[in-house]
């Protein structure tokens, strides 16, 4: 296990931290997709925790579980930059392997290629020819669509409206001045399902646009597991095509073994087929690859939660929120699984608290405090959500979104007739029907059996 250290920022320019940030995370990916039988890599989100720390390097190593730390800075020199990397065997703290390279920004990446050769060298991990060959072919990439990339994910990785449109405009920045870059197509995919998903931009201006540039991602380059996983998550969350999403997570996997978001996604796939064990054997994986990640954490709430494990769900979801009380996704994982336990008063704190974070955009936080308000007994309050539910779906909004407040108000037929209509409109939602509780009510009816049929998800 190997992990990599946010490589220093010493150009004495704060505005540069991307490019410092940028490298750690492409020579992980770089790291990640040589052998994943023999080298783990720990995923950036948890590496960036100890962006500025000084712990030493043995603790860090403890703290992590790995074998081997590689860590390094970049400064600018007269006409480009001084990349230094050196690797540390962590129980003796053996310097194995340093060097320095003086380049350009364009020959950055060729320079993450170097040193994951150099690392697979040092500490014997036998890489296969293909990838041997992807490694001594990368080429350099023009210094401003470089730069635009890695500006595109330094603040997609905020995961906040304004940073994803922010990254939304560098990645098509990159696109711009050369449309061939199949990396920044990939990072544009997944900011277009990020912005769908937290409910910042409308499904049918989004999802299209999500579709479009994984495709063109994974025709570009079909050896970068992040077009393939960012075209499974398209495949699965918004088209229902389950045997295409469950094709292309296992596809980005054997590409890279340790690429955290194809694990995740994956995991939340099985969760939504009912296959419950190995959706929790997934995202254990993601886990261990990205201890720290909060979005890694929610997520094994929801696979726990859908798994009717809510212990374990409510644990996941407190630990995220103790690292940040104001992570949204966490606040909705906890509200589910306490309100599935029978505490329906704290589920109600809950989800109001998740809705005041997503600047009461999101539908289904919005569902979710209507259901809890019927389970609760609180009519009056849940047929006040359900009025609101009405207005953003004559805003654009699927008639599914008001089914589990329905159906804990007792009005089943209703319930049914809204999913026949989300049906024909479609898509987003259906997923969860298969193994979302909230639903138990209307598994025996035949009318609900049916549209689990048609959409695929029972046999």
């Amino acid at each position: 296990m190997l992990a990599v250290l946010p490589f220093e920022n010493l150009t004495g320019d704060a505005g540069e931290e991307y490019v410092s940030d940028g490298f750690t995370e492409e020579i992980i990916t770089q790291l990640g997709r040589l052998n994943r039988e023999q080298l783990r890599v720990i995923a950036r989100t948890s590496m960036m925790t100890y962006k500025g720390s000084h712990k030493p390097i043995k603790q860090i190593a403890h703290e992590l579980g790995v074998n081997y730390v590689l860590e390094g800075s970049i400064r600018k020199t007269g006409d480009g930059l001084r990349v230094t990397a050196q690797l540390i065997r962590a129980d003796d703290q053996t310097h194995l392997w340093a060097r320095e390279y003086d380049r350009p920004l364009g020959d950055l990446i060729k320079v993450q290629g170097e040193v994951a050769q150099a690392v697979a060298q040092e500490i014997q991990v036998r890489l296969s020819p293909e990838v041997e060959q992807t490694l001594a072919g990368v080429t350099r990439v023009d210094p401003e669509v470089y730069s635009a990339y890695l500006k595109g994910r330094f603040f997609w990785n905020k995961r906040s409206r304004e940073g994803l449109a922010m990254a939304a405009s560098f990645f098509e920045q990159a696109l711009q001045r050369n449309p061939n870059y199949a990396p920044a197509y990939a990072g544009l995919a997944d900011t277009y399902n990020a912005l769908v998903f937290y409910g910042f931009l409308s499904s049918s201006e989004g999802i299209p646009k999500a579709k479009a540039a994984a495709t063109k991602a994974v025709q570009l380059d079909g050896s970068r597991a992040e077009g393939h996983a960012s075209l499974g998550y398209v495949y699965f969350m918004w088209e229902w095509n389950w045997a295409a999403a469950e094709r292309e997570f296992q596809h980005a996997i054997e590409l890279n073994g340790n690429y955290v978001p194809a694990y995740q996604w994956y995991a939340l796939y099985l969760a939504a087929m009912g296959r419950g064990p190995d959706s929790l054997v997934q995202i254990q994986q993601a886990r261990e690859l990205d201890p720290f990640s909060l979005i890694v954490a929610a997520g094994s709430g929801y696979v726990a939660y859908f798994a009717r494990q809510n212990h374990q769900a409510v644990a996941e979801s407190e630990a995220a929120l103790q690292e940040d009380p104001d992570f949204m996704a966490a606040h909705a994982v906890l509200g589910l699984a306490i309100e599935a336990q029978g505490n329906y008063a704290e589920a109600i704190l809950e989800f109001q608290k998740a809705l005041q974070l997503s600047d009461g955009r999101s539908t289904e936080y919005l569902d979710y405090l209507g259901h809890a308000y019927a389970i609760s007994g609180n009519r009056r309050e849940a047929e006040k959500i359900l009025a609101e539910l009405d207005e953003k779906i004559k805003g654009g909004g699927t008639p599914d979104y008001r089914v589990a407040t329905l159906v804990a108000l007792g009005e089943k037929d209703q319930a049914l007739k809204d999913l026949e209509k989300g049906f024909e409109k479609g898509p987003y939602g259906f997923m969860w029907f298969k193994v979302d509780p909230r639903f138990d009510a209307l598994r025996s009816d035949s009318r609900f059996q049916n549209l689990m049929l048609r959409v695929g998800l029972i046999k």
